[in-house]
């Protein structure tokens, strides 16, 4: 840009003196043109021809002048262009549509254009994954209300023990416990937060699967005394899984809560198992079954939401399978390097 500048600036300058010269010559050569045509030699006289010198003289400087103003008009329309642009990225929610920079005819604004383009995709990006952000955050405080909706519920059940004065120690054991669980929920509340979709925060560590299983099923022991269903434990000592404890937790409280308040059960049954180098955790019930994929579309269903999705932080695969006879849910760890 600045090279053009200092280019124009030097036209201008040696402008005037060439165009004055040219105007010289011109008359020059039509009064020379006319003694040729009439056949005489009349000698040129520049003070009877002045007039003729400086008319040419102020045309040609017109032409240049429109030249010039033709060249600033289109820059500044460019520039108007651009900035109404800029002020509708500044004002507007819906940002508008990337600038055609082949409609541009100064170099130096077609630069300028594709550098408001690559604006306006960086901040139309930004919105998508801010959208994206704030509807993880939504979700994720939903699943927390339904999360801390477990705890309670299981505390209800032994104030029920404490009331009738039944299991009175391992009630009372209970409701701290699940004290401790709340605790821990709204914990991560904030910290939650500030998740987006690209940062789920997750705590892996090694777990012995039958010894964590038997430390969740310690809780839910009276619940499930409490609705009538018997429940029998089969998993295989040695198998190792890497993962966040209290995220693994949450699913298998949503499961347990599912199968006490909505399957109807009288039977429970959980088995792990080594098969193929995948290790495998089985929960099974003898309920009224679901339909997986119908229910998942119900918003309502936030349990169940839970089961589908947490998996997926926890690097398992999920599989639902139900019917008339009952539920069986698969997780599938790949990841035996620890075992």
């Amino acid at each position: 840009m600045n090279k053009k500048l200092y280019l124009f600036t030097l036209i201008s300058i040696l402008f005037f003196p060439i165009a004055l010269m040219i105007s010289n010559y011109i008359v020059l050569g039509i009064h020379l043109l006319r003694d040729y045509i009439n056949g005489t030699d009349t000698p040129f006289i520049a003070d009877e021809n002045y007039i003729y010198v400086f008319s040419i003289f102020f045309v040609i400087v017109l032409l240049y002048v429109a030249f010039l103003s033709r060249i600033i008009i289109n820059i500044s329309s460019e520039i108007s262009l651009l900035s109404d642009l800029i002020r509708d990225i500044a004002n507007d929610q819906n940002y508008p549509e990337p600038v055609k920079t082949q409609m541009l005819k100064n170099i130096e604004m077609k630069h300028l254009g594709e550098s408001v383009n690559i604006l306006i995709n960086s901040l139309k990006y930004n919105q998508v994954k801010y959208k994206e952000s704030e509807e993880l955050r939504k979700r994720y405080l939903d699943q927390l209300a339904h999360d801390i909706k477990t705890p309670l519920s299981i505390i209800k059940i032994n104030l029920f023990y404490l009331k009738t004065g039944q299991n009175t120690d391992e009630a009372i054991k209970e409701i701290n416990k699940n004290t401790d669980t709340i605790s821990t929920l709204s914990d991560r509340i904030y910290h939650k937060n500030y998740l987006n979709s690209d940062s789920i925060i997750t705590h892996r560590s090694p777990i012995n699967l039958e010894e964590t299983m038997n430390q969740f099923m310690e809780k839910w022991k009276n619940a499930l005394y409490h609705k009538k269903i018997k429940y029998q434990s089969n998993i295989e000592p040695d198998i190792i899984w890497t993962l966040d404890k209290v995220w693994f937790e949450r699913l298998f409280d949503n499961v347990l809560q599912n199968v006490l308040y909505h399957s109807e059960a009288n039977h429970l049954t959980i088995e792990g198992s080594k098969e193929e180098g995948k290790q495998k955790l089985i929960i099974m019930d003898n309920g009224i079954g679901f339909n997986p994929m119908k229910k998942l579309q119900q918003s309502s269903r936030k349990g169940l939401n839970i089961i589908n999705e947490v998996p997926k932080l926890l690097n398992l695969h999920i599989s639902i399978e139900s019917n008339e006879l009952g539920t069986k849910i698969i997780l599938t760890h790949t990841d035996i390097s620890n075992s």
